[in-house]
C-alpha cells in the first residue's frame, strides 16, 4: 500500500434533524463524527475528514463539501459506494473524486450558499424541512431588507457575543434573494462565510419585516449598531447548506442565476 495518504473531495447530502451540526462532538451525534466512524471502519486505520464549514444543530445539507484523507487503493467510486453502505440512512455521499494533496474543503473555499424554506401553509409531509408561517408575509419588503445586507458588513447583531471575541464579525455577502412559489417563500444567501446562527437570525429578522413588525430602515441600523437579536432566530429545520465554491467562475455563474428552486427535486 502507498505510504502516503490520498485525499478525496466529497459532496454530501444529509438530513440534519438527528445531529448536533457538522462538527464532531464527544457527547452528541454529528455529521463529521458519523463520517469518521464509517471511514475508520472502511480503511481500518487513521483517517481525516474536514468540512467546508460548520452547520448548526438540525441544519440540512444539499451538497455539503468535505475532504477525506486516508491510506487506500480504492477508487473514488468504490469509496463513495462503500461509505454509503456504512453511513446512516440520513447521510449520503453524492460524489467522491480524487483531490490534490493540498486541497482543503474549508481553507480553499471562496464562497458558500444557504437556502431557507418558509411554508405559507401547514404541511404534513414537509414539516421537518420548512418553517411553517401561515400568516401573510410581504415578500417585497423582505427582499428590500435582504438587499441591504449585500456587501461587506458587520454582522455582530446576527450572532452571539462569544463568537466575535474569537473572529471578525465582518462578512462579505454576495447575494441575498427572496423567491416565492405557491406554497413557499425561499431565501438564498451567498457569502464568503457565515457566523454561528447568522443565517437563521437574518431569516428571523426578514420574517418580522414581512409581517410589518420591523422596517427596512431598522434592519439597516442593525448592521450599523450591534443589538441583541436572538429572539428572532429562525428554527433550524428550514435551513439547508446549499453549495460550497472553489472556483470564481463557478461562483459567478451561480450568482447570475435568477431562479431559486426548492430544496427537493
Amino acid at each position: 500500500m502507498n505510504e502516503h495518504p490520498k485525499r478525496f473531495k466529497l459532496a454530501l447530502e444529509f438530513d440534519g434533524g438527528r445531529y448536533s451540526g457538522w462538527q464532531k462532538q464527544d457527547d452528541a451525534k454529528s455529521i463529521q463524527g458519523s463520517l469518521l466512524k464509517a471511514a475508520a471502519e472502511l480503511f481500518g486505520g487513521e483517517v481525516d475528514v474536514q468540512g467546508s464549514g460548520r452547520t448548526d444543530t438540525g441544519v440540512h445539507g444539499l451538497r455539503f463539501t468535505a475532504h477525506l484523507e486516508a491510506h487506500t487503493e480504492h477508487s473514488p467510486k468504490e469509496i463513495g459506494e462503500r461509505l454509503n453502505e456504512l453511513l446512516p440512512k440520513d447521510i449520503a455521499i453524492v460524489e467522491c473524486k480524487r483531490a490534490g494533496a493540498r486541497f482543503h474543503a474549508r481553507h480553499n473555499c471562496i464562497g458558500r450558499s444557504y437556502l431557507y424554506q418558509i411554508a405559507k401553509r401547514k404541511t404534513a409531509l414537509g414539516r421537518d424541512y420548512v418553517w411553517q408561517i401561515p400568516e401573510p408575509l410581504h415578500a417585497g419588503f423582505m427582499q428590500e431588507a435582504a438587499t441591504s445586507m449585500v456587501g461587506m458588513h458587520d454582522f455582530t447583531s446576527f450572532t452571539d457575543l462569544q463568537v466575535i471575541k474569537k473572529k471578525s464579525p465582518l462578512v462579505m455577502v454576495h447575494k441575498a434573494q427572496i423567491a416565492e412559489t405557491e406554497d413557499l417563500i425561499l431565501f438564498r444567501i451567498v457569502g464568503s462565510h457565515f457566523l454561528w446562527k447568522m443565517v437563521r437570525r437574518i431569516v428571523g429578522v426578514l420574517v418580522e419585516v414581512g409581517k410589518g413588525q420591523l422596517t427596512v430602515a431598522e434592519v439597516g441600523n442593525f448592521l450599523e449598531k450591534p443589538v441583541v437579536l436572538k429572539q428572532y432566530t429562525a428554527p433550524s429545520q428550514g435551513l439547508f447548506f446549499e453549495r460550497a465554491f472553489y472556483d470564481q467562475e463557478d461562483l459567478d455563474g451561480f450568482l447570475a442565476q435568477e431562479t431559486v428552486p426548492p430544496a427537493f427535486f
